[in-house]
């Protein structure tokens, strides 16, 4: 299977990483995706710091969010505020 339209990810985490409806781990788990899937990327914010990074990406496929912790990014993911609609509550 090819890889996604850049932006993606490939999540890195030995466990995968969960999806949240928010860039927060108080947020819903609305899914999980495993260890070694790419997963296209929307925007990124700035939010709940995890392992020493701050950083959640916004999925391109859906209004959902992962920890850039455990997610390692191919091209250009461009912040939330640069891209319409990208925000927490926007879409």
């Amino acid at each position: 299977m090819p890889s996604p339209p850049q932006p993606f990810g490939t999540v890195v985490s030995d466990i995968g990483v969960n999806i949240r409806k928010f860039p927060s781990t108080d947020s819903a788990v609305i899914g999980r995706i495993n260890h070694g899937v790419e997963v296209g990327l929307h925007s990124k914010v700035h939010a709940q710091n995890i392992d020493g990074n701050d950083i959640w990406y916004r999925l391109r496929d859906q209004l959902a969010w992962v920890a850039a912790r455990h997610v390692k990014n191919t091209g250009n993911v461009p912040l939330s505020k640069d891209v319409d609609g990208g925000g927490p509550g926007g879409g």
